[in-house]
Formats: structure tokens, sequence, C-alpha cells
């Protein structure tokens, strides 16, 4: 086991046929679907206010018998989420993100153009989603020993 070192193991996985069963089965549990996407009608995953220090999320604890969970759908890198991974998101959140063909030196572009990324890694985009999930759902920190955590 090497890579995850076994951490896959400590969630439990079920499989599904569809998306539609993916649907069904969340709504049952009462699990909001987030899809992480850059588009319009999305949100960014978190909005910090300078003037009064306050961090905003926008997770949403509830509904009509309250939700017990939240699921994230993140799309490949170079294609984005797909048209049926769309269809049963709930809710569209995207990382706010400083780069791009304007506002950086010249010299930052030198031989390149000017346009910037579409997308992040989809692990990286992954971390710093449920980093933000985290914080909103108050988890509290895993112990840990030396430059390890504890399970």
């Amino acid at each position: 086991m090497t890579g995850d070192h076994g951490s896959r193991l400590d969630l439990p996985q079920r499989h599904m046929w569809s998306h539609a069963d993916v649907k069904e089965y969340l709504d049952e549990k009462r699990v909001r679907i987030y899809g992480i996407e850059i588009m319009e009608n999305a949100s960014p995953i978190m909005q910090y206010d300078r003037e009064t220090g306050v961090v905003k999320f926008p997770f949403e604890a509830e509904c009509e018998g309250g939700w017990s969970g939240s699921a994230f759908i993140f799309g490949n890198e170079g294609q984005g989420l797909s048209t049926k991974q769309r269809e049963i998101c709930d809710e569209f959140l995207f990382i706010p993100q400083n780069r791009g063909g304007s506002g950086g030196s010249e010299d930052n572009f030198a031989g390149r153009d000017k346009v910037g990324s579409a997308s992040m890694n989809v692990a990286c985009a992954a971390a710093v989603v449920l980093q933000a999930y985290s914080m909103w759902a108050g988890y509290s920190e895993a112990r840990f020993e030396g430059e390890k955590f504890l399970s």
C-alpha cells in the first residue's frame, strides 16, 4: 500500500450504476451535492471581507428537514464536469484564482501568451474545497504526533 498508505480504507464506499442512482441515494440521505466548476452561476468557495475580517462560505446548513451532509463532484482538468454530472448537482462552487493576463509584471509573461489557465489540478482543487468545508463545518483538527496525523 503505497501512495495513499491505506487511507482509502478509512472511508466507506458504495458503487452506483448511474448518476441518477447517485442523486436518488444522496437525496434520500439529505446530502447536498456541490459541483466544483468555473461557470457563471457558481459561487466562490469563500469570500473574505478585509474591513470586517469575516470569512463567508456558501455551504448551506438549512433545508426542509435539514441537510445531513455534503458531497462534492470535481470535473476533470481538461473538460470540467460532464453534462450528467452537472444535472445531479444542487449548487455550483468555484475556487477564485488570481492569475491570468492582467495585473502582473510583463516580465512574468516573457514568451508566453497572457491568457492564464482555465483550470486547477483536480487534487489541489479538492484539497482547497475540502479545507474550506472543514472550516465551515467546524471539524476538529486531527491529533498528530511528530510529523504525522493520527487516525
